[in-house]
């Protein structure tokens, strides 16, 4: 699992840099985005390079899809997104926000996604509509199933997590974005028990 702030964040950072997008993360809130760059820039980008020389030469990550040296690298399954989302006429926030308004239209290109190497339980597309602004969705990652299991006394299954987290949401007045939020944010703090433990005190 990428740690965000040690590899995701910095990614993004570089790519940005390289690509000349100032500033380099981008609200939603306010459609369309000023100076935003469509996604077949990013598309364009890749296949000029090449996924491996693109992973290595601007990124500076070759992480990969899953723990296997042979797994596919996680630019590649970015790659692979890109164009399903083109394809399906997807290119900007604005696209993005009118295609999770439409159910039907959304389970097509789900679908789609869903046939990338490493799209694995869902996490990573639920992740991806998140960061596009749906608040309903939630990334029950490693994070948030361990919060899970401590709080239950039991391992929790993906779609488990989706349930409770969102069940909870409703009783806490808050959307399950928000709570999947917290409860990252909570587990990404070294605690003083995880100390403890780590330094191998009692």
């Amino acid at each position: 699992m990428a740690h965000y702030d040690r590899h995701t964040v910095p990614t993004c950072h570089r790519y940005a840099t390289w690509a000349g997008i100032s500033p380099p993360l981008s609200c939603g809130a306010d459609l369309p985005v000023r100076d935003e760059r469509p996604l077949r820039e990013l598309v364009m980008h890749l296949q000029a390079y090449g996924d491996a020389a693109f992973a290595t030469q601007i990124l500076h990550n070759n992480q990969r899809t899953w723990a296997n040296p042979r797994a596919p690298l996680k630019v590649e399954a970015a790659h692979s997104y890109a164009e399903i989302l083109m394809c399906n006429g997807i290119e900007t926030l604005a696209d993005a926000n009118e295609l999770l308004a439409e159910p039907d239209r959304l389970k097509i290109v789900e679908r789609d996604l869903a046939t990338v190497s490493g799209h694995g339980s869902g996490a990573r597309l639920a992740y991806l509509w998140m960061l596009l602004g749906d608040d309903g969705c939630i990334k029950p990652d490693r994070m948030v199933l361990r919060w899970l299991q401590v709080a239950l006394h039991r391992a929790v299954c993906t779609s488990a997590a989706v349930q409770l987290i969102t069940e909870a949401a409703v009783r806490l007045g808050c959307t399950p974005w928000q709570l999947d939020h917290a409860i990252w944010e909570h587990q990404r703090k070294p605690s003083p028990l995880r100390a403890r433990r780590q330094d191998g005190s009692a």
